[in-house]
């Protein structure tokens, strides 16, 4: 069974720490939600565990095989990565770039292998009418979502994504929430850094929640996501509810504040 193990992990910026040392164990099959305010460090800790962008202290392991000894090209076989500012060359075409993927997760792979892992990443991601659009046409969210193809394709054990559903609309965040379901059912262990809470309640089987004081939280997400560490850590109070469906919400209980400065608009 594949695991994912972060033994006292810290990112490190400047020679400093940005927040206490992360030990889990994550097996295949799990959904880790990476959550927390905005400059906790969720995005230089995704990039820690990559080993790449950032400086990092302690040890990451990857079916017991330490990625701090590992050559790039094997990394890639180990883990793949969708950062926050994934763009791609313009002049690229969007087959041509989940191709990137799927070769580097499969190097020595034939090309029905390779063009079956494509076809299946694009067709999973749902951007079978973008394959043949240059990166250049796309707009920010499609250009998301090729990206994300790319990443289905390296079908590494570990998928780290940044910010997955940041650039997308109503519909396109659930098909992502889908698509990181799908990973899951075929044993990936997914590690997404997201803002939503939501996301975190219903999908995730583990949250790691980061607050700006360098405090880490990591634990079933009932018992992190707490209305009062919520309020600890972002300083919002706020309750959960669970809708017909069986999606769990959380939703903000602090009072709509129009600032005194502004003017009333007219009715």
């Amino acid at each position: 069974m594949t695991t994912l193990e972060l033994d006292a992990l810290q990112a490190v910026r400047g020679g400093e720490p940005l927040s206490e040392p992360v030990t889990f164990t994550a097996v295949a099959g799990s959904v880790v939600a990476l959550t927390g305010p905005n400059g906790a460090g969720k995005s230089s800790l995704l990039s820690a565990i990559a080993r790449t962008g950032v400086g990092f202290r302690g040890t990451v392991r990857v079916d017991g095989a330490d990625l701090g000894r590992t050559r790039p090209r094997a990394r890639a076989r180990s883990l793949a990565l969708l950062a926050q500012d994934s763009h791609g060359v313009a002049e690229l075409r969007v087959r041509e770039l989940v191709a990137i993927g799927a070769r580097a997760g499969a190097e020595d792979a034939s090309g029905a292998e390779l063009s079956e892992r494509i076809d299946d990443a694009i067709e999973v991601v749902g951007i079978r009418d973008l394959a043949s659009r240059r990166l250049g046409t796309l707009s920010g969210g499609q250009r998301q979502l090729a990206q994300l193809a790319r990443v289905v394709a390296q079908r590494t054990p570990v998928v780290l994504l940044d910010e997955p559903a940041a650039a997308l609309d109503l519909g396109h965040q659930l098909l992502v929430e889908r698509i990181v379901a799908e990973l899951s059912a075929r044993g990936r262990i997914v590690v997404a850094a997201v803002h939503d809470l939501g996301f975190a309640l219903t999908l995730a089987t583990a949250v790691l929640l980061l607050g700006r004081d360098g405090r880490a939280h990591h634990g079933a997400p009932a018992e992190v996501l707490t209305p009062a560490r919520i309020h600890d850590v972002y300083g919002v109070r706020a309750s959960l509810q669970t809708t017909p469906s069986g999606r769990t919400i959380l939703v903000p209980d602090e009072p709509v504040r129009t600032p005194a400065s502004a003017p009333t608009p007219p009715l």
